[in-house]
Parts: C-alpha cells; sequence; structure tokens
C-alpha cells in the first residue's frame, strides 16, 4: 500500500520557527508547510516547471504575483503560482500564517531567486482581496 499519513507537526521548518518543511516528495508533487509568523517575509521567487499551491490552514498573508499589487489570502482560501510567475509572500498581519503548499510536478531545484521586495512607498500600499471565481 502505497497511501501514507503526512503530519504538518513532524516538520521540520526551515528557519527553525518559521519557513517551509517537505513532507512528502514524488515525482508527481511535493507537499509540505509553510509557517509565517507576524513580520516573515519570503524572498522573490518562481518556478520554471511546478505551479506553486497554497491551502490557507489559519491566518493571513499577503502575496505578490508578478511583483503587481499584492493579493491576501485567508483562512479556507487557496491560491496558485502558476510556472513561470514571481511570488513574494510576507506576512504584515498580527496573526501567524499556516498554509499547505503542494508543487506539481515536483522538480527537484526548480527555484529561481528573483531579488525583489515591495516598494514601500507604492502609491497604493493596501493589499487587495483575491478575487473570488467559481468554476
Amino acid at each position: 500500500m502505497s497511501a501514507e499519513i503526512l503530519r504538518s507537526a513532524d516538520a521540520a521548518l526551515r528557519f527553525g520557527e518559521w519557513g517551509p518543511a517537505y513532507l512528502s516528495t514524488t515525482d508527481a508533487a511535493a507537499f509540505g508547510i509553510v509557517v509565517l509568523r507576524p513580520g516573515d517575509e519570503f524572498d522573490n521567487h518562481l518556478h520554471e516547471q511546478h505551479t506553486e499551491s497554497f491551502v490557507v490552514l489559519e491566518g493571513r498573508a499577503e502575496f505578490w504575483i508578478d511583483r503587481a499589487q499584492p493579493v491576501v489570502a485567508s483562512a479556507g482560501e487557496i491560491l496558485h503560482a502558476e510556472p513561470n510567475e514571481e511570488h513574494f509572500v510576507r506576512n504584515p498581519f498580527e496573526e501567524t500564517f499556516r498554509a499547505i503548499f503542494v508543487k506539481s510536478p515536483w522538480v527537484e531545484g526548480d527555484k529561481v531567486d528573483k531579488p525583489w521586495t515591495p516598494d514601500a512607498s507604492a502609491t497604493d500600499p493596501q493589499p487587495h482581496p483575491i478575487e473570488r471565481t467559481r468554476p
């Protein structure tokens, strides 16, 4: 049997108390958890071959996709960053952000750093809610 229970409590976060942690990688996908404490941010980057999806479990985070205006993803929502879409993630809120991430298909080393941070003097610094779509 290949089914497996993955426990987020077993994850070793990359930066100690925060950051990403992989729970499982297969050829089809990688699964993990990401935790951002208030004030934490994850550097801008993209993936050339896989889509990265975030299933928000608790809290909120601000996602900048392709350096455009930010969107805020909240508990119960899913955000997808398609291949070659830059994404910068930060938690400017007072509560901890926790999400499951899925990278599909999984390709080892498929991360391209794109150094950039949002300009603090932007004319419209307020995050915009994610546009809700239904299939």
